[in-house]
């Protein structure tokens, strides 16, 4: 999953045309709803998972922060159930694990993928994605919607792209999309490390690695 994350990365250019997608989806706030997920899974770097489940509660907006949890009990899913998304993921468990349960699992989600997904996650440095959290916030206390709506969402934004195709990106890309971009502007592997939650340096050293945009602003500056 993340060699797939880092080569569905888009460049800078491909992702501002893939806000500009997003702006051009009929429904007025379906367009915000869309862009907004974009800038919070291309910019700050989320997993699908957190932003599916991403609620109010994660935001403080006097330090510009998001948090995210170590649990936050899912109601997403029909009589406010917890989501396929979550019911999918208790019966992987379950099939690794024969002493669990299914309904004991369940009851545990959602949660974040590791330890190290439970993190801070500044916002402030940019105010395209403070307004967009906080549009979403006020309008909805969140993202309203499922996984699968998610995804339909991205799908509709790279339909309506210019120069993108819909196999250029994925959710798991998005997230590519962002290391690749803070990369770029030379974060350094500890902070990269910890925004994205990953529980190895080495993945936050491999972006900065392969990273070209980084290497171009070098030679900008010594040339």
């Amino acid at each position: 999953m993340r060699q797939q994350t880092r080569e569905k990365a888009l460049t800078e250019r491909q992702f501002e045309r893939l806000l500009i997608g997003a702006m051009r989806i009929e429904n007025p706030e379906q367009a915000m709803e869309t862009r907004a997920m974009l800038l919070i899974g291309g910019r700050l770097g989320l997993r699908p998972g957190e932003v599916t489940h991403l609620d109010a509660s994660w935001v403080n907006r006097r330090r510009e922060m998001l948090s995210i949890p170590g649990h936050d009990s899912c109601s997403k899913g029909r009589d406010d159930q917890p989501c396929g998304y979550c019911r999918q993921a208790a019966r992987q468990q379950v099939k690794h694990d024969d002493s669990k349960e299914f309904e004991d699992v369940v009851d545990t989600y959602w949660n974040p993928k590791t330890d190290a997904a439970v993190r801070d996650v500044p916002f402030g440095w940019d105010q395209r994605i403070s307004v967009a959290i906080e549009w979403l916030i006020d309008t909805h206390g969140g993202w309203p919607y499922s996984f699968s709506t998610l995804q339909r969402r991205l799908e509709m934004a790279l339909e309506k792209a210019d120069d993108l195709e819909p196999e250029d990106t994925s959710l798991h890309g998005l997230r590519g999309t962002a290391a690749s971009y803070h990369a770029g502007r030379g974060l350094d592997s500890g902070p990269l490390q910890s925004m994205f939650g990953w529980s190895d340096l080495s993945t936050a050293k491999n972006y900065i690695a392969v990273d070209g945009e980084m290497t171009a602003r070098a030679l900008g500056e010594v040339h």
